[in-house]
């Protein structure tokens, strides 16, 4: 069988980061790599589009880190940050689908952004576990068209073919699952810290089932936003405490990991290791694989090669 390999790339705090994964009989990494980004997707990928000025110096810089590390990933994959996205989670009726479900999903844009043209949006909706019967909880999605033409432009100049475009805290989810099967039987809550905000999520039964995101400045301790989004799930969900908080993204030292068990009391408070359960080659960059957690979201697109 032809093996596949595929990139994924994510963005923190100016900074780009590479995955590339072959796809043979078990997946294997074969480069972690980052690169400085001219572009700041959370200030500026509203206003993206294939004219851009700096589509260019995009291009050159991904160019480089991929030519300076060999890859040859046919496939190219982008986790964007929130800001330029809509996310949301809304009611849908099951039976809706096609052009049907299209129209509901961009009335709903409507509502929430009236000053917005759906037919501007890509949308795309993913249905959470039915739990009842009636309408099912599911995340909508929504990127600009020409955000996401500014991509695809870029892996054409690239020559390769675009692939997924996603949001970095539902790609870390493909990382998560592939590296802690046990979260299958537990619930799970993940934090993506990144510059000026954190991306909160509730994992249950091995599926992504909330999502919220939380903004402070450059002085605000992360600690705070994540005991918000621990004592919402229990209120929200009436559950217990989850079995564990794993985290992703920039920031995430020894000091901050055992300041958060301390104050939430759980113990099996870890940084993902996004390489756990996953081979790489001997060319893989130790000093990365050691905060392979801060490579998640590029590495959980990389992971998904259909």
């Amino acid at each position: 069988m032809k093996s596949t390999r595929c990139i994924g790339v994510s963005f923190f705090q100016g900074r780009m980061q590479v995955a590339e994964i072959e796809h043979g009989k078990k997946p294997l990494v074969t480069c972690l790599a980052e690169h400085d980004s001219s572009i700041d997707f959370s200030e500026v990928g509203a206003s993206l589009s294939p004219t851009h000025p700096q589509l260019s110096t995009f291009v050159a810089e991904l160019r480089e880190v991929l030519n300076d590390h060999k890859m040859e990933g046919e496939l190219l994959s982008f986790a964007l940050p929130p800001e330029p996205v809509f996310i949301n989670i809304i009611p849908v009726d099951p039976s809706l689908t096609g052009k049907e479900l299209q129209r509901h999903l961009q009335w709903e844009v409507q509502h929430y952004q009236p000053e917005t043209n759906p037919a501007t949006l890509v949308i795309d909706t993913h249905r959470l576990p039915l739990e009842n019967s009636g309408a099912q909880q599911s995340f909508m999605v929504a990127v600009r068209k020409p955000l996401a033409a500014f991509l695809s432009k870029a892996a054409t100049s690239l020559k390769r073919k675009m692939h997924i475009i996603d949001i970095d805290q539902f790609s870390t989810e493909k990382t998560l699952i592939t590296n802690y099967p046990e979260i299958l039987e537990h619930d799970i809550v993940l934090f993506g810290l990144r510059f000026h905000g954190i991306d909160a999520s509730l994992i249950h039964n091995g599926q992504m089932t909330d999502y919220r995101r939380y903004f402070y400045d450059n002085i605000a301790d992360p600690k705070h936003p994540i005991e918000s989004y621990l004592r919402y799930v229990k209120e929200r969900y009436q559950a217990n405490q989850p079995a564990g908080v794993l985290l992703h993204g920039i920031g995430i030292d020894h000091e901050l990991v055992i300041s958060l068990r301390t104050q939430t009391g759980l113990k099996q408070t870890v940084a993902l290791n996004a390489l756990r359960k996953i081979k790489t080659t001997s060319k893989v960059y130790e000093p990365f694989m050691q905060e392979s957690h801060r490579f998640a979201a590029a590495i959980g697109l990389a992971l998904r090669a259909k």
